[in-house]
């Protein structure tokens, strides 16, 4: 060991005396140095990137299971009220459709003018009758038969639908279910308050399901597998969007350019098939946006570490 210490001191004292190899190998040296650290740091500040990005991602996704259950309670609640109204349980007694059909109409209408929130619609369901203005039957007989409020997605003829049903009680028997719904486009409200853009992509499976004018007018292609309703959505987001590639999305969970901060969700109907995706955008364009405040950081951390890296290098040699 000690012979090995002199080997070195005696290698360290001949390099000095050639001053042209000294100061190479110092640059090389410190050049190695500097390329190690900085990969390094590289691979700490992507690590410490990504898993920023994936805690605003999954801040995105429980924000909307919020907006979703805050949305669900609403309608469950107006369905609560109407379901006891006297008139409607009275004319399920005597099979009056258009007599209940009529109320029904009244109800909307009074809710969407007082409530200034996106347009309600109300329907019901009788258990020994049916009635003319159902979609969701299947539903509704499971309320009826369980006495148990059920909540979902569903795509109906006139599109796409946040639907709460609630059983019709009368002397501890349901003889019905008030289904209460709004289009799915109300989550983009909710969003827009928290200062970030929604846009809900149909798959194209489901337009079946849906009636010819619901279908036409203002939709667009969103790459292979989805269709959009663009005219209620922000131009510039889902223009955006038609760049993105969804399976890798879906892989990655998010999406960044120079626009946008993008996360998606898959969209589950009340069957639990998916029927689109849920995508929620933030912008990236300002300086103060998360984005640009966590590179801004980053950036600032690698250009200390790289300056204490060179100062180390110097002074060891």
């Amino acid at each position: 060991m000690f012979s090995f210490i002199k080997f070195f001191q005696s290698l360290m004292n001949k390099m000095k005396r050639n001053k042209g190899l000294w100061f190479t190998l110092l640059s090389v040296i410190s050049v190695l140095g500097v390329i190690v650290s900085m990969s390094f740091i590289k691979i700490m500040t992507k690590d410490v990137k990504h898993k920023t990005y994936m805690h605003v991602y999954k801040q995105d996704i429980q924000e909307l299971e919020n907006v979703l259950n805050t949305q669900y309670d609403y309608l469950l609640s107006v369905g609560g009220v109407v379901a006891i109204h006297p008139d409607i349980i009275s004319n399920i007694g005597t099979k009056s459709d258009k007599s209940i059909n009529d109320l029904l109409i009244n109800v909307e209408k009074t809710i969407n003018e007082r409530v200034h929130i996106d347009p309600i619609q109300v329907r019901y369901y009788a258990k020994d009758f049916e009635a003319s203005m159902s979609e969701n039957k299947k539903y509704a007989d499971l309320v009826i038969e369980t006495q148990t409020s059920i909540t979902g997605i569903v795509v109906n003829s006139n599109g796409t639908r946040i639907i709460a049903i609630t059983p019709i009680v009368e002397n501890n028997a349901t003889i019905g279910a008030i289904e209460v719904s709004q289009d799915i486009k109300v989550i983009k409200n909710s969003f827009e308050k928290l200062g970030k853009e929604f846009v809900f992509l149909l798959d194209k499976s489901q337009l079946v399901f849906m009636n010819l004018e619901s279908k036409q007018g203002m939709t667009q292609d969103i790459g292979e597998r989805y269709k959009i309703f663009f005219h209620d959505y922000n131009s510039q987001f889902y223009t955006d969007l038609r760049k993105v590639n969804f399976d890798k999305l879906q892989s990655d969970k998010y999406y960044i350019d120079s626009l946008y901060f993008v996360a998606s969700d898959e969209t589950i109907d009340i069957d639990g098939k998916k029927i689109g995706l849920f995508v929620i955008g933030e912008s990236t364009k300002e300086t103060n946006s998360f984005v640009n405040i966590t590179q801004n950081l980053i950036n600032s951390i690698t250009t200390v570490a790289l300056g204490l890296v060179i100062s180390l290098i110097l002074f060891m040699f």
